[in-house]
């Protein structure tokens, strides 16, 4: 079928725009919403070479007073912090808390658990998953509060070393 430049090029914007729809949402640099939910103060993932993710993790619990490394599980906290991210945790009081940290807590099940700070209620804080469609239903307390998360690195794989024979 025959069709004029300007039918052409409708079709290929729509294409175009439904490629762009199916791509998942990825957090951009200053920008601090994430699916709805305001991240700001929840550091993005640098991306390093699994060694170079491992020490630069390791080196901020020496300069940084009461943290500690937690590699994350789950995929609650994508696009964000996809699963096998290195977190480091500080510990914090709950006055220190603030929206838009992501903060981990032990749950009910008493299961720890890394999502954002939405709002404080007079029962707690109520927290979200980035990628869940409603926030939790247990409030983050004093009491299973575990620390916030200050830095987060991705580690990605090492370059093969290949040997080469010599002849």
């Amino acid at each position: 079928m025959w069709q004029t430049g300007i039918q052409r090029g409708c079709g290929l914007i729509l294409l175009a725009s439904a490629l762009v729809a199916a791509l998942p949402a990825k957090p951009e640099a200053g920008n601090d919403w994430i699916n709805g939910v305001y991240a700001g103060k929840s550091p993005r993932v640098v991306a390093l070479p699994a060694r170079t993710a491992w020490q630069s993790a390791n080196a901020m619990t020496v300069s940084e007073p009461h943290a500690f490394v937690v590699v994350g599980t789950g995929e609650s906290m994508q696009p964000l912090y996809p699963p096998g991210t290195l977190l480091v945790l500080r510990l914090v009081s709950y006055a220190e808390l603030q929206s838009g940290q992501t903060a981990v807590y032990r749950n009910e099940a008493q299961r720890a658990v890394a999502h954002v700070l939405v709002a404080k209620a007079r029962d707690g804080w109520r927290v979200a998953g980035l990628n869940n469609p409603t926030h939790d239903q247990e409030p983050l307390l004093e009491d299973n509060l575990i620390g916030v998360v200050v830095a987060a690195y991705r580690p990605l794989p090492e370059p093969a070393i290949g040997l080469v024979a010599a002849r």
